[in-house]
């Protein structure tokens, strides 16, 4: 009789546990993914020694305001070219799944906030060249 009891009390006990237990339904949003068939190339002149890592940084800032857009694969890379074979400092490549996106990417708040905040940054830097390629498909 006492198995029984402590039985029964263990599986209420169980069951009012599981019951108040509240299971949030999470919905998964699927990530569209657009082929990046647009890309940007730049080489830059540094004319105030800038520090490669504080470029980075805000470049880097700049591909977390693209991906909060909503574009995670669009954005910035940054290379440092050797001295040995330019006088040009870096190159810039931005990828970007189209023109329209480019657009809509450079005209969003996000990625103008960026650009306010990091203007003083960029008064030291010439552009040499700059181009844009799109994929042949």
């Amino acid at each position: 009789m006492k198995k029984n009891i402590l039985l029964i009390l263990t599986t209420t006990a169980i069951i009012i546990t599981a019951a108040s237990c509240n299971t949030k339904n999470v919905d998964v949003q699927e990530t569209v993914q657009i082929p990046n068939t647009l890309q940007s190339v730049s080489y830059w002149q540094d004319t105030v020694g800038m520090d490669p890592q504080e470029l980075l940084t805000v470049f880097n800032n700049w591909n977390k305001a693209i991906d909060e857009i909503g574009y995670p694969d669009a954005g910035y890379k940054i290379w440092l070219i050797q001295e040995d074979t330019s006088n040009v400092k870096y190159m810039i490549e931005g990828h970007w799944p189209d023109q329209e996106t480019y657009d809509k990417i450079h005209d969003h708040e996000l990625y103008q906030k960026v650009s306010e905040e990091n203007q003083d940054i960029f008064e030291g830097f010439i552009s040499v060249e700059y181009h844009r390629f799109k994929e042949i498909k």
